[in-house]
């Protein structure tokens, strides 16, 4: 993951996200752009001349391509289940994701790109679903959270930070790949042949005409001597 986290509230100035602006339809569109974005700059990376620049990391203690990409998919379908148990539950108490334990425990760093590309879009298509269809009374409805402390949040706010999680980890995905990708080097262009020498083709077909024209001289002279 990255050194320094990201804020849950306000306005995040590694990514740009805020949590106080957008409407919900707003905010629910730009999690699946981002999403979208994450999904083709791994599938993009992975259809490489190194298919393996995915699962590097660019420091011991970062994550690599793949590991965020699944990160971001364990977020999305973590949270659209956050978003039922919320409305199914009086007091919903949301049981931690283990965001650092999964990377491990469910090999994170083998896993197919192109796979996880495709499931992450679909967990992105379901949890908009879902969060587009929620009234205000549901949005303010609270639920125990645990990220990044112990406290009470809104459902209204779980989709922003769900939002603010896609984008802020599109931007570590692409500035990863940006550091380990090997630099595209266009073919060399086939060198032209030689081209013929002309001028020399011409200054031997002038020394022959030249000799030719001798020689008939020569000729003439001696039987006009005879």
């Amino acid at each position: 993951m990255t050194k320094q986290q990201p804020p849950v509230d306000g306005y995040c100035e590694q990514c740009g996200f805020n949590y106080d602006t957008g409407d919900l339809q707003g905010t629910v569109t730009l999690l699946i752009r981002q999403a979208a974005d994450c999904s083709m700059a791994l599938t993009r990376a992975a259809a490489g001349p190194d298919p393996n620049v995915v699962r590097l990391r660019p420091e011991p203690d970062v994550w690599s391509a793949i590991e965020y990409a699944c990160h971001v998919r364990d977020v999305l379908e973590t949270q659209r289940y956050r978003i039922a148990q919320c409305l199914a539950e009086d007091r919903p108490v949301y049981a931690p994701m283990d965001r650092t334990g999964r990377v491990k425990q469910l090999k994170y760093e083998h896993q197919d790109p192109m796979e996880v590309a495709a499931a992450l879009m679909g967990f992105a298509r379901e949890f908009g679903a879902a969060a587009r269809v929620l009234t205000p009374p549901q949005l303010g409805k609270l639920g125990l959270y645990n990220y990044p402390v112990r406290a009470p949040r809104t459902l209204g706010w779980i989709i922003r930070h769900t939002a603010h999680e896609i984008q802020h980890h599109r931007l570590d995905l692409t500035t990863i790949l940006a550091k380990v990708e090997p630099p595209i080097v266009p073919k060399a262009k086939p060198e032209p042949p030689p081209a013929e020498d002309t001028d020399t083709s011409d200054d031997t077909s002038e020394a022959t005409a030249e000799a030719t024209s001798e020689a008939t001289a020569e000729a003439t002279s001696e039987a006009s001597a005879d």
